[in-house]
């Protein structure tokens, strides 16, 4: 027999590290759960939940062979509700993703899989999967124009409408949330920090009154796919963030970082222009100058006459 593995080696980034450890904390796990199934009502077994391995892997038999396939979701847990048992998966979205029910159903089929591939043979017969329901956190800030099921993706012969089997994506917009239907203070916090932030109207005076933690505060940035928000926040130091004051300086820095970003590239159209030619070396060097020498560089640039003439000047 042969036996066909299908690795997957992929590295987690901080900032995936930060979100899901954040929704692996029960108590937001939870709160988010009740809010996006059951609009606010506390219908989970509380005292129930106890954390999965969200890398799931296993295998599937055909013939003489076997595939080992594997797949991550971001958090699942195990809960009871009404008293029975449930696993419950949680993957954030930040982007539209047309793949989005193809993924989700390949999460839940691995799960099914592993369940039965772990009973011994001789109770296969007589065994009955726990239920698996995979939510998708959509965080992004364009509304969600693709599809939300499976079936969405197909074209199915009328006689056969009806009979195909479908799987929904289970997509829930984080816009679409109400915050009165979430009881915990930092999942609220953060739901609606991602949704003023959507909101605002580039007026930094809308935000004043948005103060959050650290740790909410990079947990929207995140959701919002600001990674360089993520590493500025990071740097801060106190464990309250004004929203306004960063997102504010923020700003002013990506501005700052654009004009820079047009010196450099009119300093290179005008040294081709006299030169002829500029080196992928010298645009390097010229790229990782501080901007006092950029500015000696614009003003003697007539004089120059080879590279060696603006390595000195850089120098």
């Amino acid at each position: 027999m042969s036996l066909l593995i299908q690795k997957q080696t992929k590295l987690i980034s901080k900032p995936d590290l930060i979100y899901k450890d954040f929704f692996k904390k029960v108590e937001n796990f939870m709160d988010l759960m009740n809010a996006m199934l059951f609009q606010g009502r506390a219908l989970i077994d509380e005292n129930s939940f106890v954390l999965c391995d969200a890398n799931a892997t296993t295998h599937f038999e055909f013939d003489d062979e076997v595939l080992g396939v594997g797949k991550q979701r971001d958090v699942l847990m195990k809960c009871t509700v009404n008293g029975v048992a449930i696993l419950l998966g949680l993957e954030n979205q930040s982007t539209v993703d047309y793949s989005m029910p193809f993924r989700v159903m390949d999460y839940d089929t691995i799960t099914y899989q592993q369940q039965f591939n772990l009973q011994d043979e001789d109770k296969r017969q007589s065994f009955h999967p726990i239920p698996v329901l995979t939510l998708v956190l959509y965080s992004g800030d364009k509304l969600w124009h693709q599809p939300y099921s499976l079936i969405e993706r197909m074209e199915i012969p009328e006689a056969l409408k009806g009979w195909v089997n479908n799987w929904n994506g289970n997509i829930y917009d984080i816009k679409d949330i109400r915050v009165e239907w979430l009881k915990n203070p930092k999942v609220k916090a953060v739901i609606e920090g991602v949704q003023r932030i959507y909101q605002w109207d580039r007026d930094k005076e809308s935000l004043n009154d948005l103060v959050l933690s650290k740790e909410e505060a990079i947990v929207v940035a995140i959701m919002t796919n600001s990674e360089e928000l993520v590493i500025r926040l990071e740097k801060e130091e106190s464990e309250e963030i004004k929203m306004c004051e960063v997102i504010d300086s923020y700003a002013r820095e990506r501005e700052l970082q654009g004009m820079m970003k047009e010196k450099i590239s009119l300093l290179i159209k005008l040294l081709k222009q006299k030169l002829g030619h500029v080196s992928k070396e010298l645009v390097m060097q010229i790229e990782v100058s501080p901007e006092d020498k950029l500015d000696q560089l614009t003003i003697k640039i007539f004089d120059v006459e080879d590279e060696e003439d603006v390595l000195k000047i850089l120098s």
